[in-house]
């Protein structure tokens, strides 16, 4: 807002020392603010038929998102995207269009700096996973939505687990897929050491330091319902869905936890 009004103020300015001679008055143009053009989605994972559900909102510090909001109906799942393989919404979709032919309203998104979404400049919320997801938990209240699961990979998880602990009304449950205890200034242990959300921890193994991450995250995890399976296997993030014993558990957890 200071950053537009000093714009509009510079401009006025400039419109009245070249107009002075005449009229005195600044040209309409150069009050006129700069029009900002909207988020386009550039994934080539969504597909035509998907491109018709683009979701354009907002994080809570105001930075512009997008996604894709798949399904309809009262019970939704919001999941957050890792930072790798791929850095987008796209490792996420094939399983959000499964989540929407069972019934659920499904928001998938780029976070902030990835994708296709805005970034910021500013230092301190470079990398507010957090902030996303909230716009995002937003977003689907806005609309009626009744119920809401979490779902996160690496980073996302993070991401979810942050959120979960500043939400109000709190979420039904969240999931964490090989998070990290904490992702730049995302404090994921001191999240779950708030909150009483019904939480799962998913890790693989054998996927470097993530099994002890979410061991950690795990025992500092405040809530009364919450539960820690650790798999056999390398799979990270969203990957571990391809265990079809995850795929169940996941499942499950989600119709659980969805309200009706």
């Amino acid at each position: 807002m200071i950053a537009g009004a000093t714009l509009l103020a510079a401009a006025a300015v400039v419109g009245v020392a070249t107009a002075a001679p005449s009229a005195g008055k600044a040209p309409a143009s150069a009050l006129r603010p700069a029009k900002v053009r909207p988020l386009v989605l550039r994934e080539v994972c969504v597909g035509k038929a998907d491109r018709r559900h683009v979701v354009r909102f907002r994080a809570i510090d105001g930075l512009r998102l997008i996604g894709v909001e798949l399904g309809r109906g009262p019970r939704g799942v919001i999941l957050a995207h890792q930072g790798g393989a791929p850095p987008n919404l796209c490792g996420w979709l094939p399983y959000a269009r499964a989540l929407a032919r069972s019934g659920y309203r499904v928001l998938v998104f780029d976070h902030r700096g990835f994708g296709s979404s805005g970034s910021t400049s500013r230092r301190s919320r470079t990398n507010r996973v957090d902030f996303d997801v909230l716009g995002a938990i937003r977003t689907l209240r806005a609309q009626g939505v009744q119920s809401i699961v979490l779902g996160g990979a690496s980073l996302g998880g993070a991401a979810v687990l942050g959120a979960a602990a500043h939400t109000v009304p709190a979420v039904n449950a969240v999931i964490s897929f090989s998070s990290p205890r904490s992702y730049a200034n995302v404090d994921a242990v001191a999240a779950v050491k708030a909150f009483r959300t019904p939480a799962l921890f998913l890790a693989d193994e054998h996927d470097a330091e993530f099994p002890d991450e979410a061991r950690v995250l795990y025992e500092a995890c405040a809530s009364p319902e919450k539960r820690l399976v650790i798999t056999p296997g390398a799979e990270h993030g969203f990957r571990l869905l391809k265990n079809p014993d995850t795929r169940v558990l996941v499942d499950a957890f989600i119709a659980a936890h969805s309200g009706g």
